[in-house]
């Protein structure tokens, strides 16, 4: 996928946990000289790693593209927990919240 094309389109990042349970994060695509980026009002921007890029879809149902807000495009990834045990210095912070 040509990254250009994503730049100011609508973004929804759409991750999923092991109980099968998801929320969504919609905004615009960034691509900006240091990769690309999910802006969203009142929140830092997200940068979309380089190894996920070529996961990013091209929303073609307008029954999905209700679900993700309105997105042009979306990332659906899985995400876990963190161990308990483990210390947070290994881990990446992407200031994303899980709602309650």
């Amino acid at each position: 996928m040509d990254l250009a094309e994503l730049d100011g389109k609508l973004f929804t990042l759409w991750l999923t946990d092991e109980a099968d349970e998801s929320v969504v994060y919609s905004g615009i695509a960034r691509l900006k000289v240091t990769g690309l980026f999910l802006e969203q009002d009142q929140q830092p921007p997200f940068e979309i790693r380089s190894e996920w890029y070529e996961r990013i879809r091209t929303v073609t149902s307008e029954a999905v593209r209700k679900i993700l807000r309105g997105a042009d495009y979306f990332l659906h990834l899985l995400v876990g927990k963190l161990p308990d045990e483990s210390g947070s210095e290994v881990f990446e912070k992407t200031g994303l919240k899980w709602p309650d």
